[in-house]
């Protein structure tokens, strides 16, 4: 982080560049990986932030030694809470390697490397056993994925019987915006999320049963209006003419905008579904 405050150039191609090559997965996880966007972002990766990691692991009845699987656990704040507050085994699986050392060097140093350990894998190929799990966790994560019937049969492999999942993520009643179903809205979690009854129906064709939804749409206008209000401040910043950053602040500001539109008029929110194996 530079003397201002602002985040330190790295060079990473633009957005589009890297879904070129067709590895949304990869594309993902390269860009919050970057410190421009975690600085943007300011920690929160999703709507709600840890107040919605407690609700899902709530939802889903979490209980001390329970071993959790954290699905694209990202630097690893929602296994480390689910560890440090709930007295759970987490094991976080997540596709970019810079963001595992990263989560692993926090585990470390809040004490919590006995209870909690991340791997570099991918959701569509989990690298566990059958049944291993009692409880897991996915986040603002199933949306990016292009086989989701496919991760979300390998939640059900490693879950034990009568094992639990809480999936939060965007929510969508298309037809949205044009703005939102561009390159940047695909990482933004916009462009390929699903509808309430698409999350539904792909659950129960995996084999598992739905037993609670909850709408966080409210969580997802705040995120919405804290990350404009931190563009336009990267704006004044002189941000708009870094480079090096994959995310342009003129497009994510309309991409904003276009999403701050959708969720007032009901057609883009946030929900917490659990299902039971």
């Amino acid at each position: 982080m530079s003397a201002t405050g602002r985040p330190d150039a790295v060079a990473l191609p633009a957005v589009g560049e890297l879904l070129a090559g067709g590895d949304v997965k990869a594309c993902c996880a390269a860009v919050y990986e970057h410190p421009a966007v975690r600085w943007l972002l300011g920690g929160e990766l999703h709507p709600g932030g840890e107040a919605t990691t407690r609700r899902a692991l709530e939802l889903i009845g979490v209980r001390p030694g329970e071993r959790l699987l954290d699905v694209a656990s990202g630097i690893g704040t929602s296994a480390l809470l689910a560890a440090r507050e709930y007295g759970c085994l987490v094991a976080g699986v997540e596709y970019g390697e810079g963001a595992v050392v990263d989560a692993q060097r926090a585990a470390d140093a809040a004490g919590l490397c006995d209870r909690v350990g991340f791997i570099v894998g991918d959701a569509g190929a989990l690298p566990f056993e059958d049944g291993q799990f009692e409880a897991v966790l996915c986040e603002c994560s199933l949306c990016t994925f292009q086989d989701k019937p496919r991760a979300i049969a390998e939640i059900r492999r490693v879950l034990q019987p009568n094992g639990r999942l809480a999936l939060s993520d965007v929510v969508v009643d298309r037809p949205l915006p044009p703005k939102l179903d561009g390159a940047l809205a695909t990482v933004a979690c916009i462009g390929k999320a699903l509808s309430r009854d698409g999350y539904e129906d792909l659950l129960a064709g995996a084999g598992l049963r739905p037993t609670a939804i909850e709408s966080r749409d409210e969580d997802a206008a705040a995120l919405a209006e804290r990350i404009n209000d931190r563009l336009r401040g990267a704006r004044v910043l002189g941000l708009d003419r870094m480079a090096e950053s994959p995310v342009a602040i003129e497009e994510a500001i309309e991409l904003v905008r276009a999403a701050r539109w959708a969720i007032a008029h009901g057609a883009l929110g946030y929900a917490i579904f659990a299902a039971t194996r």
